[in-house]
């Protein structure tokens, strides 16, 4: 019993920090989308593991559902943060140049003269801050 209590403290000790508003510097950065998602990542693996291990035959055997769900939610969090925070395949940025990967936008819009919906993708190539 101690054991999984040292667990549980260890584990809101590492992350009730990460939500703090003063733990990332700036509002609108790359890193804060990052963090923020894979923290997400991990605790709802962390869930899906504990509820796993509460489903096997014998819970106290099956600690590694939780690491696991724990790992590969804050692997899968870190993604798509990571995934959602580029916007352009180029940016030029105070003269610096960075490749990401582009973000696909999907809209769809009505077309007036024959009423018909219409699915608009695209793809930025290029972004630039003047």
């Amino acid at each position: 019993m101690r054991k999984k209590l040292l667990a549980v403290v260890i584990i809101l000790s590492l992350v009730i920090p990460a939500f703090h508003p003063r733990t990332v510097v700036a509002d609108d950065t790359a890193m804060r989308t990052v963090l923020v998602d894979a923290v997400y990542g991990g605790a709802v693996g962390a869930l899906l593991g504990v509820g796993f291990m509460l489903l096997s035959g014998e819970p106290e055997k099956h600690w590694n559902y939780l690491a696991y769900g724990t790992g590969g939610g804050i692997i899968a969090g870190a993604a798509v943060g990571m995934a959602s925070s580029t916007k352009a395949l180029a940016e030029i940025e105070d003269g610096k140049i960075t490749l990401n990967v582009p973000e696909i936008k999907t809209d769809i819009i009505e077309d007036k003269r024959d009423e018909k919906m219409e699915v608009v993708r695209t793809l930025s190539l290029l972004r630039y801050n003047f």
